[in-house]
């Protein structure tokens, strides 16, 4: 008998930032609590890194610089509620930005990033009606050395997309990748432990990349020449999209990779945030290109809206509200209520 995985929280946690409506007012409490798990599992990652203890000084300090910051994150929220038509938006916070482990940090960075590519999408699809939506996920052997590996799978990704440049821009070689117009793709990574159903173990990175392509890919062709460039894996999967009419529950399955990371147990987070916070897990061509995501994490606002501010602050129970004011001017000694 097999049994169901029940979704990774932080998963269903950026599913639900994303979702239609997200900023109503009626739907702010339940936004607390999503934010309030993600700075709970932030805290423990903050714990971990406390008590590690690296043998260099390098790793010592950039771990204390961290945790620091990882500290502060998320500890205050301020909101705008823009009553004369029902939304609620954050208007500032204190972000630490460590999406790797902080996991408050990787929902806000998610949202923003599949926001980005959904209005670059429908402006795409809007213009070439006929072009399709598929995503594509490329492996590589598992293997104990994280870095290595992402290496590995990094400098095959990239390799493909040369041989794509090359046939499209030269009329050189052959490649499957020659069909696609448009691509964004992200790293993911996990940990295989050999158990159920899995038999191998070590660290398991894998890309997966929304295409968009009007021929369909020849799958045998596809799997041979990733072999032919990875050496050591021929395994990939190719899906076409599911929704067409809400196409980020597509696009979420890539723009996850944010928030996967606080599915590792705290002592495999830290040790992939060490060895992947320089890295860059998101790439892009074709038709994405070019597509700029915004640094701030906060919301875009509604101008010339009137507002209330809303000022929370964390606690061990939820976010408090400990002060409401309109848009003139704070008035504190508001009555306090813990989501």
């Amino acid at each position: 008998m097999t049994t169901k995985m029940k979704k990774p929280l932080d998963t269903v946690n950026l599913a639900e930032e994303v979702s239609r409506g997200s900023d109503e007012t009626g739907k702010l409490h339940a936004r607390l609590a999503r934010y309030h798990s993600a700075k709970q599992r932030a805290l423990v990652n903050l714990e971990t890194l406390k008590i590690l203890q690296p043998a260099d000084d390098f790793t010592a300090a950039r771990y204390r610089a961290g945790a620091v910051r990882l500290a502060d994150c998320g500890n205050y929220l301020a909101f705008r509620q823009y009553y004369t038509v029902g939304k609620t938006r954050l208007h500032k916070a204190g972000f630490c930005k460590q999406h790797l482990i902080c996991p408050l940090c990787a929902i806000r960075r998610g949202a923003k990033t599949l926001d980005a590519y959904l209005k670059r999408y429908r402006f795409i699809m809007s213009q070439n009606p006929t072009w399709r939506l598929s995503m594509i996920t490329l492996t590589v052997k598992n293997g104990d050395d994280l870095g290595e590996r992402f290496q590995h799978l990094q400098k095959s990704v990239s390799r493909i997309f040369e041989r794509r440049r090359d046939y499209l821009k030269k009329g050189r070689g052959k490649t499957e990748f020659r069909k696609i117009h448009g691509y964004v793709g992200t790293y993911e990574v996990t940990k295989d432990n050999g158990f159920g159903e899995v038999k191998e173990t070590g660290w398991h990175p894998h890309a997966h990349i929304m295409v968009l392509h009007t021929s369909t890919f020849d799958y045998a062709a596809l799997q041979t020449e990733w072999k032919e460039i990875t050496g050591d894996s021929h395994v990939l999967n190719v899906t076409a999209a599911k929704h067409p009419d809400e196409p980020e529950l597509d696009f979420l399955e890539v723009f996850k990779y944010a928030v996967k990371f606080s599915d590792l147990k705290p002592l495999e987070n830290i040790h992939a945030w060490d060895v992947l916070r320089a890295r860059r897990l998101l790439f892009s061509g074709g038709a994405f290109r070019g597509v700029e995501v915004p640094e701030e994490l906060e919301d875009e606002q509604l101008d010339d809206l009137p507002y209330i501010e809303l000022f929370y602050r964390h606690t061990p129970y939820g976010y408090s509200l400990v002060s409401t004011g309109a848009a003139a001017g704070v008035v504190d000694g508001a009555d306090a209520a813990t989501v």
